[in-house]
Formats: C-alpha cells, structure tokens, sequence
C-alpha cells in the first residue's frame, strides 16, 4: 500500500512539469537520509509517460548510462533487450488509468477525493515501480523504497523551484553518460536544502563473471565421453518473462544456447533465473545436459567475451579448444528461431505444430492413438475457435478427422467436450462492488459481456475487450468486439473453454475505451452441468453510475 506521504509528494511533483524544462540525460543528485547519493532523471516520453527516476549509488548510475547507451540499430535484438533490462531504479510515474491496476487506481482515487483532488488529464495517475535489473517492473513495496522516492520528489520539488527563470545549464546542469564531469546535488542540513555540485565518476565497464567452480564429478564424467563436434556457444536471455509464482516478480531468465555445427543439434540446456552473481549454477546445467545426452564437444566457439569466460575454465579441465569468433552462422540460425518462437501468429504456430506432429509420427512410425492428448486438444481448440486461413484449416481437419468429411463449427463442441459444464465467475468493480456470475462454458466471451453489464446495470453500445493473461493492454492474449481491431480474435466468435478459463483463472474485462470501466474476474467454481441462461449467484454493493455528471476524479 502506498503512503499518503508519497502520494501527497507526487501529486506536488506533478504540478512542477519538470519534464518541460529537463530531459533525461540532464541528472542532479540528492544526498539521501542515512548518506547514501541517489539520482534523479525526468523523462518525458512522447507526452505518453512522464516520471522521476531515482537511480541509487553507482550501481544505479551505471544502469541508467548503460541503458541510455543502447543501440537498437547495432546490436542484436537480445543484446538490446539485455542492456535495457539492466534498469536499477525507483520510479514514479505519471499515467493514463488503463495503464494501472485496479487497486492502484482506486487508491489514488480513494486519496484524490480525501484531499480534494480532482485527477483529470492525459496523463493523470501517479504510479510507483522498482525497476529491478532483469526482472518486469514491478510495484514499489513499502518501507525504505517508498520512503527513498519520498525523498526524489521532494528535492524534485525543491530543484524546479530553484530553476524558475533560469535555464538548466546556469545550475550546472550537463548530459550524463561516459566522462567525468560535475552536476548539481541537493542535501539537507537542519530542514533546509542546500544546493552544492558533485563530481561523477567515470564509467567503467562492469567485468563478465567467472564461475566460482563447477561439477568436479560432472567433469570427472565427461572425461570418459568420446570428444565429438564444433559447438557454437552464446549465453542470452529470454524474449519474454516467465513469473515462479503469481506472487513472484516475472523475470527474464538466462539460457546457454550451445549447437553442434555438423548435426544442427541443439542441446537441451535449462534456463536460469539469472547469471550474474552465480554463473556456476548455468554451467551445471550446462554439464548435466552433456551428461544427459551422453556428449562431449571437441571444440567450442563462444559468441562472445562472456560467454568465452563462462566456458574457458570448464574446457581448460577438459582439454577442449575454446576460441572467441564473431561469425556464428548455425547459432545465428538458433537465435533467429527462437525470436521467431516468440513473435509467430497463432496461423504460424499452428503451422508449425501441425509440422511437427507430423515429423514425429512419420520418424517414429507413430499412429494418432499414441500422440500426447494435449497436443491434439490444443489443435482441436484453435479449430474450433476459427480465424484460421481456410487452407489450413482445411489442413488441421484432414489430419484430426481423417476419416470424416468436412465439418461444420457446430460440431466441434460434440468433439471437445464429452460432458457440459459451467462456470461461477466472480466479476469485481473497485473494492466492495462484486457480482458472482454463473454462465456455460460453452458461452461467448460476448456472452459473458452482455452478462456483466446486466448485472452491474450498464447499457451497451461500448466497445470491450478481455484480456485473458490478466494485463490490461497487453496485446499476448486478448479478445476485441468484432470491428474494433483487425487481425485481432473476437470475443464474439470463442467460447469461454476455449478462452483457456478454469477454476482459478484471472483475468480483465474492459469496457467503454473512453471511460474505460475495467472489471476484474475470477473464476471461482467448475459446475458439472450447463447453464441455460446466466444468472447472478452473489450480489454485494451498489453499481457506480455509468454516466455521472462527475465521477470523482
């Protein structure tokens, strides 16, 4: 829960407009309460996003130069994707409210209408996040990091009314990134500010670990493998982020993508939640899959200086030549591959699947019987959802249902579901106003819309969206009315069965893109059995008004 206090001091901040007057590369620094420096860049991007980020020690100050010096047009995407997740800071920023939470909206609401505020704008929601290298950002806990942003925004504050009528440069204000050089820093003594210059130190480029030992046993078995292959090396990290817990912060693990020139052989090597403070943990996977798949490589080519440094010592022991080489063709085919995993269409991925299945039934001499169930139930799925070119549609029937003509959409949920069943899905709006509904499995997402504005007692003629994966806005799995987006599925033409629910599933219903009334679900219980109609189970608290005069903000 965020502190009045910080709420108070970002709403004063907002007032300033301090991203009119620096950009980011324009820091000052802040001697925090217990002597520690911080420092503060303003960034305006677009006019869609405006915050004050506290970068805390050196530390903080080279992740905000390194990031600052990414080149999207140089480096490979992973690269790029790497140094920005680098970030180390503390942030508040200014948004639209699609871009919060549901609690984090109705709490800035909840302390607005206490003190007389009226939220109104572009970008009118104060947000505070931690920026944590290689993780997602995620919200700012209580404690220390809220009281550190405190801190940022008062002497945010502080500078703006220091740089009334004047220009940045007359304060010593200068652009941050490799050299030395001075810019202004604000501390207290007795309650007042005092404004004074601190010189910055030089970037240095941080070290690439070494594993602090490995394996010993793991070698020792190695030995024994007959040397085999040239194996192209790189250590990278994830396009997407994975998340251990709903609770967890979703990070971007770390994986070594070793393959063996000659065959093409990828070896399975699992992933790790991150390399820097223990890469020994990466080489023991990396050792264990050797040993798994009974190989040993002759000779190793790292992509690059770390992950040759990752590697050196491993075949030091073992006797293999490791040499550092730029031109990695077959890993650059590896690394293309999996980007494309990341960023295929579901036509693309289904092609893809179906590719697949097929490989392996024709290798292994395999008949339908035998292929995992999950497979084909994600085949059948996608079928019955629709949207797909006809020729592969045409493609995946064929090769469900060889046996069968040309099927009609009516007969799909007779393939799926051998048995009907329902949902109780409860469906929130702000804190205390909640409706429990119960509904078919078989309905529409836009079934599920209709339900939920009669029961909340909303007119229709909005546009909606679900956003299944539970993020607003997210673009990964969300469903639109038909018309609103193009090549985007229909909350009109998918099931909820299909949409993935089940007991436990969260995920945001949006409605009205202008007023964005953003509804919050749960699915609390699977019935066996099918529901008519939908039908309210459990009321608690008064609907807002959909049209009010003023709604408070």
């Amino acid at each position: 829960m965020i502190s009045d206090k910080l709420y108070g001091l970002a709403f004063e901040f907002k007032k300033t407009k301090l991203w009119k007057v620096l950009h980011s590369l324009e820091m000052f620094a802040l001697t925090l309460a217990d002597g520690r420096v911080g420092y503060v860049s303003i960034v305006q991007d677009r006019e869609s996003h405006c915050a004050l980020g506290l970068y805390i020690g050196e530390i903080g100050l080279n992740s905000f130069r390194s990031m600052m010096k990414a080149d999207e047009l140089h480096m490979s995407l992973f690269e790029y994707q790497e140094t920005i997740l680098k970030q180390d800071c503390l942030q508040c920023a200014f948004e639209g409210k699609g871009s919060l939470t549901e609690e984090e909206r109705e709490e800035a609401r909840e302390y607005a209408r206490s003190h007389g505020i009226k939220i109104s704008g572009k970008n009118a929601y104060p947000r505070f996040l931690n920026y944590h290298p290689g993780c997602c950002p995620w919200l700012l806990q209580a404690g220390q990091e809220q009281e550190d942003l405190c801190e940022a925004l008062a002497a945010g504050v502080e500078m703006a009314r220091l740089l009334e009528g004047k220009a940045p440069m007359e304060l010593g204000f200068c652009e941050v990134l490799d050299g030395e050089c001075e810019i202004p820093l604000l501390g207290k003594k007795d309650g007042v500010y005092a404004l004074g210059r601190i010189k910055l130190p030089q970037w240095v480029e941080e070290p690439w670990p070494v594993p602090a030992g490995c394996n010993e046993i793991g070698l020792a078995n190695l030995k024994k493998i007959g040397k085999s292959g040239i194996w192209e090396c790189g250590i990278v990290q994830y396009p997407e982020p994975v998340q251990d817990s709903p609770e967890g912060i979703p990070f971007f693990p770390y994986v070594l993508l070793a393959v063996e020139v000659d065959r093409d052989y990828i070896l399975p090597v699992d992933p790790v939640p991150s390399y820097q403070d223990a890469p020994q943990n990466l080489l023991n996977l990396f050792i264990e899959a050797l040993l798994r798949e009974g190989l040993c490589p002759r000779k190793v080519k790292a992509r690059d200086e770390r992950t040759y440094y990752f590697a050196k010592e491993f075949c030091d022991k073992l006797r293999i030549p490791i040499s550092i080489e730029r031109e990695l063709p077959v890993l650059d085919q590896v690394e293309y591959d999996l980007l494309r995993h990341f960023s295929m269409t579901e036509e693309e991925e289904v092609g893809e699947m179906l590719d697949m299945i097929t490989g392996i039934m024709e290798e292994g001499g395999m008949e339908m019987e035998s292929l995992p169930t999950e497979l084909l139930s994600q085949l059948e799925t996608v079928l019955h959802k629709g949207g797909l070119p006809a020729e592969l549609e045409q493609k995946v029937e064929n090769f469900l249902y060889p046996n069968r003509g040309r099927l009609k959409k009516s007969d799909f949920r007779t393939v799926k579901t051998s048995r009907s069943q329902s949902y109780v899905i409860s469906v929130s709006l702000g804190t205390g106003c909640y409706r429990h509904i119960q509904i078919s499995a078989s309905s529409t997402l836009r079934g599920l819309h209709s339900a939920i504005l009669d029961a909340f007692a909303f007119d229709d003629g909005h546009a909606h969206a679900f956003f299944m994966d539970n993020i607003c806005w997210s673009g990964q799995d969300c469903y639109y009315m038909d018309g609103i987006k193009e090549e985007c599925r229909t909350t009109g033409a998918c099931s909820l069965n299909q949409a993935g629910v089940c007991k436990g599933k969260q995920f945001k219903y949006l409605f009205d893109f202008g007023d964005e009334w953003l509804f919050q679900c749960k699915v609390l219980r699977v019935l066996d059995g099918d529901t008519e109609a939908p039908r309210i189970v459990k009321s608690k608290g008064d609907a807002p008004a959909q049209y009010p005069m003023w709604d408070g903000e």
